[in-house]
């Protein structure tokens, strides 16, 4: 049986409010995960999974035609 324990001290942080209101803004403007994660000082994941965790799946009605999106709210 062996056990595994880290001697590295973590710090995690959450995301806060004006963050996530920084990567709507970076989205919106056209900007990949990778770069809205350098302009936040966080890793790429940390930005994959917010905009995944944040996402809904919209269909919208234009001219009786639908379209598909996915939309990110940082609330």
């Amino acid at each position: 049986m062996s056990t595994n324990y880290s001697t590295k001290n973590r710090s995690y942080s959450h995301l806060s409010a004006s963050e996530r209101g920084e990567i709507s803004a970076y989205l919106k403007m056209g900007k990949k995960t990778a770069e809205i994660a350098r302009l936040l000082g966080c890793h790429h994941s940390t930005i994959s999974r917010e905009i995944k965790r944040g996402s809904v799946f919209q269909v919208q009605d234009k001219n009786g035609k639908l379209l598909y999106s996915n939309v990110y709210f940082p609330d």
